[in-house]
Formats: structure tokens, sequence, C-alpha cells
């Protein structure tokens, strides 16, 4: 382990706290000095047990942080870093937001809580971005560099290298490299080594026999450096290391949806789309009178899909004739699923196995709307708060669908379907099925709550753009 790695993750605990701190003060005198004059304070909060308050909050924060991996020892990537702290903060301020309203205490600012939560974002960015500069400075003129040896193939080591001098501020130097390891590589490493010229070994030759690595793992035991090596595991992109009955496992991780990601999706899903239906319930009235007084039938059309936990239905404003709806509980004399393969054969405009029809003649006019404008998606938002959809993930099939899929499809199922998702708002039915699954993949290997919200904010301006092609 590097000395200059473990000072500067020493350097971040005080570092943070003293940004979060910062973040407090702030939206406290943003609240009862600047904005006071634009809305009037009712009842102000002492400064000294606002303070106390906010010094377990800060703690609770930093608590979270360290939960999310942002103390860990070593380089992280700044785009990962970002991710962690948005994602650690929002989950602080959840559970700071259910912990008051557990009390059963009024708090009497409402924006001093929604400031905290950006200013503490902002704050602690800031605050890594120094740092970061700070390192990057000091690696610029050689201080804290990290040198080490490479033993493997030579264009193996030239993409190292390449990476190493695009980015210094990782801190890495390529001191010495060889493809093999030779006594006449352990006695120059040795000589290295005794120089202080070299402190750890990465073996980028996953080829290498045992025999090899264990000489290997022997030679740099003894000379009490650190070693690291390239596992190729059939090209997984996420891996992580677990002991079980004291061996070593290798993990293949499939989504970054696992653990406090998923609890944190879960969160947010319930609380916007809590607040999405009370605030859209004058909406949810007025579509449901305008279908009963287009055509007779429910105003809600139960759609049987194919889900993370198997099939479940889902809830959507009918926007088709009653006699022609398919599924259970509908037609049951086979003729509006005879009309409806027909249909697909002739006017799908999809390839592979999800097909879409054009000009659904089965439509009513008020259907044709709400599919155009995608209204008739809104009661999906009860399937979100039951806990069978999220608000974004893939396009949930149907079991038809799903059996044309081929083994690669069903990665999909790694995460709950959602009512928008990367593939929506990135063509919606205008894309191949191919297109939309590598999409959809591409969202379930990079999740992050950021990336939920970029779509969310960019769903309604796809729904825009795909009414004014239509």
């Amino acid at each position: 382990m590097k000395r200059s790695d473990l000072t500067f993750a020493a350097i971040l605990i005080p570092l943070d706290f003293i940004m979060l701190m910062g973040s407090a003060v702030l939206a406290y005198f943003l609240r009862f000095t600047t904005l006071s004059s634009v809305r009037p304070v009712i009842l102000e909060i002492p400064f000294v047990s606002y303070m106390t308050w906010s010094v377990f909050v800060a703690l609770f924060f930093m608590f979270i942080l360290a939960l999310s991996g942002l103390y860990k020892i070593g380089f992280q990537r700044i785009q990962n870093e970002v991710e962690r702290i948005f994602t650690a903060c929002s989950t602080a301020i959840m559970l700071v937001i259910v912990f008051i309203f557990f009390r059963q205490e009024l708090f009497t600012s409402r924006f001093i809580i929604l400031a905290v939560w950006l200013l503490s974002i902002a704050a602690l960015i800031t605050g890594r971005m120094f740092l970061r500069g700070i390192r990057a400075l000091l690696f610029r003129y050689g201080i804290g560099v990290h040198p080490i040896a490479i033993i493997g193939p030579r264009d193996r080591v030239d993409i190292l290298a390449a990476d190493f001098q695009a980015h210094p501020t990782r801190g890495y130097c390529i001191a010495a490299w060889s493809d093999s390891f030779s006594d006449d590589v352990q006695a120059k490493l040795t000589a290295l080594i005794d120089s202080k010229k070299i402190d750890e070994i990465i073996v980028l030759d996953p080829s290498l026999s045992r025999t090899d690595l264990e000489t290997i793992v022997d030679f740099t035991t003894y000379r009490h450096i650190s070693l690291r090596y390239a596992a190729d595991i059939i090209g997984a992109k996420r891996l992580a290391i677990n002991m079980l009955s004291g061996i070593p496992l290798i993990e293949i991780k499939r989504t970054k949806l696992e653990g406090w990601g998923r609890i944190l999706k879960r969160l947010f899903d319930i609380i916007l789309s809590l607040i999405l239906i009370f605030l859209l319930a004058p909406v949810f009235v007025v579509i449901a009178l305008l279908i009963m007084f287009d055509s007779p039938g429910p105003v809600i059309y139960r759609n049987i899909r194919v889900g993370q936990r198997g099939l479940f239905p889902t809830y959507k404003f009918r926007s088709m004739h009653i006699e022609l709806c398919t599924g259970p509980g509908y037609d049951s004399s086979g003729k509006a699923e005879q009309i409806q393969q027909d249909l697909v054969a002739k006017q799908s405009e999809r390839k592979g196995p999800v097909f879409k029809v054009l000009r659904d003649p089965r439509r009513t006019r008020m259907g044709r709307i709400l599919e155009r404008t995608s209204l008739d998606e809104l009661p999906q938002l009860f399937n979100v708060l039951i806990g069978n959809m999220s608000l974004v993930g893939p396009r949930p099939h149907m079991p038809l669908e799903v059996a044309g899929y081929d083994k690669r499809h069903h990665q999909l199922f790694s995460v709950k379907p959602g009512i928008t998702g990367l593939a929506q708002i990135s063509g919606r039915s205008d894309l191949d099925f191919d297109d939309e699954v590598q999409l959809d993949l591409m969202y379930i290997e990079n999740w992050s709550p950021l990336f939920d919200f970029i779509i969310l904010l960019k769903t309604p301006l796809a729904v825009i753009s795909r009414k004014s092609n239509v």
C-alpha cells in the first residue's frame, strides 16, 4: 500500500466533515438571512441547536459515504466518485427525512433539507476535486509517484503505459518490464526493490503457468512488495472477490443494482410514484371520464407481462375496443387473438420477437391519443408502488414476445422493468429489438441514481418528439 494513498485517504475524513458542516452553515444563513426578505421566517431555529444536530447528521452522512466505498484507499475514477457521492448523499437525506417523520416532529424549514442535500453534494465533490488537484501537482513533480514493475506481453504493457501517460493523476510510472519471470529478471527486480525503485509487481499475462504464478507470489511475499494480476474471467466487466469457508471466490456482478443501489432505487420509486400519483390524480379522473364517454368497457386494461420474478399484470388506460382486447379476462373466443396475429404479420414495424402494429385499427379515438402521448401508461405508477415495476428500466414485454428471446436477451430480467428507460428516450418504438436490448444492457451495467434522474428528465422530451413525428 502506497504511503501517499494512505495519507490522502486519511485527509479525506476531516475534509469531508468540514465540507459537510460548511454546507449546513451555508444552508442556515441562506434561509435565515438572504432569503428571509423573500420568504419571512415564521419560526427561527436556534443556531447552536441547529449546529449540534448538524454534527450528528454530518457524521451520519460520512457513515453512508463509507458504506458507499468513498473512503476506499487507492485510485477511483472521477465519474465513479461523483456518482457515489450523489448516491450516498441522496440515501442519507432520505433516511434523515424518514427519521424526522417517525419522530413526528415538524421540521420548520423544508428549504434547509433541500439546500443541505444539494450543497453537500456540491461541497463534497468540490473538496475531493481540490484534493485531486493537489495530488496531481505533487505527481507532476515526482512526489508520491508509485513505481511498478510489469510482467506480461508488450501490447498490454503499451496499453497500460499509454493510460498512465494520459492520466498522470493516477500516480503510476513503469520502472521495469519483462515478458517472463526468469532468474535474471528476479535478480534485476531484487536490485530495484533494494534501491526502493519499485514497490509493486503487476502481472498482465493470465496465461502464465501455475508454477510461474506461485514463484512470483513467493518472490513478492519474501520481498514485502504488493502483487496484482489480471484475471481473464470470460470478459466479465464487474467482479467481486468474497471468502466462502476460507476459499476466495470470484463473483461476476451483473449490475450495480445490488445492495445499497437496490435499496436506494426502491426508496426513490416509492417516494416519486406516491408524489406523481397525488399530483396527477385530476388527470387520472379526466382520462377515465373521457374513456367512458368514448367507448363501452372498463377504464383500466390489465395486460400480462414478464418481469424480474415472472408474470405480473401491468395497469394501463384502455386504448382499444373491449371486444378486441387480448389476454386473460377478455375475449375468450380467440377472435381477438387471431386479429392480433394477422395485424402483427401485416403491419408490424419492428424486427425481432417484439412487435409494434402501425395504425392499429383496434384502437378507439381516445386510445389513439393516449397511445401517441403515452398517457395510457400512467396507471403503471401503481405497478411501481406495488413493486413489480420501476420508474426506469427495460420495457416489460408480453409472454408471447419473451418466448422468442435469445439466451442473451434474458439478461434484461436482472432488474425490474420500467415505465421509461434508456431505449425509450433513444428512439422509442423506432428502434429494432437488438438495438433496444443493447441500450437496456448498457443501462443495467452503468446504473446510477443520476442516470435514472437524467432518463426521467428526458422522457417528456422523447414523448413530444415522438408525437410530432406521428
